[in-house]
């Protein structure tokens, strides 16, 4: 028999950080950063660092920073988010200090990854089709999306997958569909739950439209997983699928996969979250493969995960664009 099992895959992250103050004045500074990337390439950053002596940024170039008292946050402008494996990109800042003491952070941080200097390798989780596996464990893996999430589990089933759930009409559902606990979304969920039981493992796949999303709904949408999961339940987390070159869902909005991939990454690697990160690309090009090489409708064997889902991809994203899911 076959069942759903978690696919380890492994990724190297990793970062370098310079940080120096290139002029300072009574009540004022200017500082400057330098971010390397030293692990895989990244479609978008965040870095974070603490100052430790009271300094407040007050103008910043290169980047978009705010403040929570010592705490600091960078993000990437819309010309430098992408680091390719060493790629370096830099900004910098005004920031007011005590004129007592202005010493540099003493650490830093990239996509929630303290930067080492030396990149390591992380696991990253995947859910996959493998034969193993027994009855106890048939519908023991929920999981929410939109209509790419349901052509994986419509291709799982039809391969004779058991523990993951099959479709439930998540169709269309984004990210904001999953942020209210007592939304309609999870009312659909719930409706599983009441056949199945409360789920051990749920897969998150983040779908947005219009390239609309922030780490905080995504934060949020953990969070209602673990409500509507059973206690302890593993939760799995990927982004869309990050499809070949000249293929996306445009109905999404532009770099939507980079979008949902960055976020994916940055909820695997905030401690506070505890979840894993899947795989989005080695989904898109099961899917890729399987939209080139679909048979004509005469010859066409029975589906698989990869037909099923080659097949469905572009139905799928045709499907963000119909938000009536709620309403059946």
């Amino acid at each position: 028999m076959v069942s759903g099992v978690l696919a380890v895959a492994h990724a190297a992250v990793g970062c370098q950080v310079t940080y120096a103050v290139t002029s300072q004045w009574t009540g004022g500074f200017t500082a400057n950063v330098n971010l390397t990337n030293l692990g895989d390439p990244i479609p978008t950053w965040t870095l974070t660092w603490s100052f430790g002596a009271g300094q407040q940024v007050t103008q910043a170039w290169g980047t978009t920073i705010s403040q929570n008292g010592s705490q600091v946050t960078a993000r990437n402008a819309a010309f430098n988010g992408t680091l390719a494996t060493n790629a370096a990109t830099s900004f910098g800042f005004n920031g007011s200090w005590n004129n007592s003491g202005n010493p540099a952070p003493s650490s830093f941080a990239l996509n929630g990854v303290t930067c080492s200097g030396q990149p390591t390798v992380s696991p990253t989780v995947s859910p996959t089709v493998t034969p193993t596996g027994g009855p106890g464990q048939a519908n023991s893996m929920g999981f929410i999306g939109c209509s790419m999430a349901e052509n994986v589990a419509q291709g799982y089933v039809a391969v004779g997958g058991r523990r993951m759930w099959g479709p439930y009409g998540t169709g269309g559902l984004v990210v904001q569909s999953w942020t209210d606990p007592n939304s309609c979304a999870w009312q659909k969920f719930d409706q599983q739950v009441s056949r199945f039981g409360r789920p051990t493992a749920v897969w998150v796949q983040i779908c947005v439209f219009n390239a609309n999303a922030t780490y905080d709904e995504v934060k949020r949408l953990i969070a209602n997983a673990r409500q509507h999961a059973a206690p302890g339940a593993a939760i799995v987390i990927t982004g869309q699928p990050l499809y070949d070159a000249g293929q996306t869902c445009f109905l999404a909005g532009a770099n939507d996969p980079q979008l949902t991939y960055s976020l994916a990454r940055q909820a695997a690697a905030d401690p506070t979250q505890n979840v894993s990160a899947g795989s989005a690309q080695g989904g898109s090009a099961a899917t890729a493969r399987g939209r080139r090489s679909a048979p004509t409708r005469a010859s066409r064997p029975a589906p698989t995960s990869r037909g099923v889902a080659g097949r469905a991809s572009r139905r799928g994203c045709r499907a963000i664009a119909d938000r009536k899911i709620c309403a059946s």
